[in-house]
């Protein structure tokens, strides 16, 4: 095979790759909304691990796929971690400004308990689902080393993109992203 032969075969290799990476479902998101959101995205969707934890309050088990159609705010926090308490009742407002559209918050508990957490709402109810990683297997799956750790999830349980430390989930710039990403599809 002669080097103009094989660097026509790379070219023509990158060109259809980003081609895909462009048509993909998920990628027209805006990145400018993204960053302005405060979280960094990612240049394709990636593959987001499958899990299987037991919800709160039914200990029902629920996986990556009870979610399949909705956009995810997946976010790992602790009942006693700080940051991740402060940061809680945004979550809940955001979730609170899409009910009833194809969208929804997803806490994932890392390193505690049903009664750490259930200590924490102080019997309040939450309008989205909480799981528990008691092992830390998801936690580890996702990378989310440490907490609070939040992830954008399209409607096909794709990272879209991901935030380490606390946010404020329902200012403005993360409405605008999560209606963005609402509509895209």
């Amino acid at each position: 095979m002669n080097a103009s032969f094989s660097k026509a075969v790379c070219r023509a290799a990158l060109a259809a790759l980003l081609l895909w990476a462009t048509a993909a479902p998920g990628a027209g998101l805006d990145t400018s909304l993204v960053r302005a959101a405060g979280m960094k995205p990612y240049p394709v969707p990636l593959t987001a691990p499958a899990f299987r934890l037991p919800r709160l309050g039914d200990d029902a088990s629920r996986t990556k796929g009870n979610y399949r159609g909705q956009v995810v705010l997946l976010n790992f926090w602790a009942s006693w971690c700080p940051p991740c308490r402060e940061e809680f009742p945004s979550l809940e407002r955001l979730q609170e400004q899409f009910e009833g559209e194809e969208f929804t918050v997803l806490a994932v508990t890392v390193a505690d308990d049903a009664v750490g957490v259930e200590r924490f709402l102080g019997g309040r109810e939450v309008p989205f689902d909480i799981l528990i990683d008691t092992t830390e297997r998801t936690a580890d799956a996702y990378r989310a080393a440490g907490v609070p750790v939040t992830y954008l999830l399209d409607r096909e349980g794709r990272l879209l993109a991901g935030k380490s430390g606390p946010d404020e989930w329902d200012s403005p710039a993360m409405v605008r992203l999560i209606r963005a990403a609402v509509e895209e599809q």
